[in-house]
C-alpha cells in the first residue's frame, strides 16, 4: 500500500488551520506526512504549527508574502512530499474522520479524485469557531454512498474539481510539472492543473458522498487577475500540446 501526504494550503488564518489540524489528528487512517503550504503567513501561523508538531508529522513549506501565489505554495509542498499519494485541501476545510481513508480507497494511477464540500455561512462559521472541538458531520453530503462505476462517469468534467479537496498520485502531478506558477492572484490555477492532467491522460473520479469536507466561510478574494488568468487558461483548455506549464519548480520524474 502506498503512503499519503496531506497538503494544506493556508494564509493567515490560524484559527481555522487549528481546527483543520484537529480534524487531521482524528482521522481513522492517519496521513504519513502533513505539509502546510503556506502562502506567506505571519508568525501566528508558525507558532500554531509548532504547537502541533508533537502530534503530527508536520512540514512547514513557507514562502514570502508577495500576493496570492497558491500555485507556487502548492508546488513547494509537492516538492517536499515524500509520499506516493497527495491529498490537497485548503486550510479552512474540516475533514470527517473517514476522509483520508476514502481518498486512499478511491485513488489509482492516472486518476484525479474530485472531493465534495459543504459550504458554511459566515454565521455558521463564527459559531463553529467559537466552540471547542469539531462539529458533527451529520449532513447528507458526508454519507458514504457506494456509487461504484458512476464515480467515473464524468471523467473529463474539469469543472467538478476544486483544489480545496482533490487527490492525485505524486508521479502524475510531477508528470505535468505541478501547478503553473505564472498564475498569480485568485483564479483558475487549479483548473489549469486539472486540464493539463486530462491532456496527459489522467481521468477524474468523483469523491462525492465519500470524501467531502466542511468548508468554512471566508470573504471572496480580489478578482483583479481573473481576466489575465483566464487568457492563460483558455490557451491550455484548447491545446492538448500545452501539457507542461509555462513556469514551475517541479520536473517530471
Amino acid at each position: 500500500m502506498f503512503n499519503t501526504a496531506l497538503i494544506i494550503t493556508t494564509y493567515n488564518r490560524p484559527d481555522a488551520l487549528d481546527r483543520v489540524l484537529l480534524s487531521t489528528v482524528q482521522q481513522q487512517t492517519k496521513p504519513d506526512q502533513v505539509i502546510i503550504a503556506d502562502d506567506g503567513s505571519t508568525d501566528d501561523t508558525s507558532q500554531l504549527i509548532q504547537s502541533w508538531r508533537s502530534r503530527l508529522p508536520l512540514v512547514h513549506a513557507w514562502q514570502p508574502d508577495q500576493g496570492f501565489r497558491a500555485a507556487r505554495a502548492r508546488n513547494l509542498a509537492i516538492e517536499q512530499a515524500n509520499a506516493e499519494h497527495l491529498i490537497l485541501i485548503d486550510g479552512d476545510c474540516l475533514m470527517p474522520p473517514n476522509f483520508v481513508a476514502a481518498h486512499r480507497r478511491l485513488i489509482a494511477p492516472k486518476r484525479l479524485i474530485a472531493g465534495g464540500r459543504l459550504l458554511l455561512t459566515d454565521e455558521e462559521t463564527t459559531a463553529l469557531l467559537a466552540q471547542p472541538g469539531l462539529p458533527q458531520f451529520a449532513h447528507w453530503k458526508f454519507r458514504g454512498i457506494p456509487l461504484g462505476f458512476l464515480r467515473d462517469r464524468q471523467s473529463r468534467q474539469w469543472t467538478t474539481v476544486r483544489s480545496c479537496n482533490l487527490s492525485i498520485m505524486r508521479r502524475d502531478a510531477l508528470s505535468v510539472g505541478g501547478f503553473d506558477e505564472s498564475y498569480e492572484g485568485w483564479g483558475l490555477e487549479d483548473s489549469d492543473f486539472v486540464v493539463r492532467l486530462l491532456h496527459a491522460g489522467c481521468r477524474i473520479r468523483q469523491g462525492r458522498f465519500a470524501a467531502s469536507v466542511m468548508h468554512l466561510f471566508h470573504p471572496e478574494q480580489p478578482r483583479d487577475f481573473v481576466s489575465h488568468n483566464a487568457s492563460r487558461f483558455n490557451d491550455v483548455l484548447g491545446d492538448p500540446s500545452r501539457i507542461m506549464p509555462r513556469q514551475s519548480r517541479l520536473v517530471s520524474p
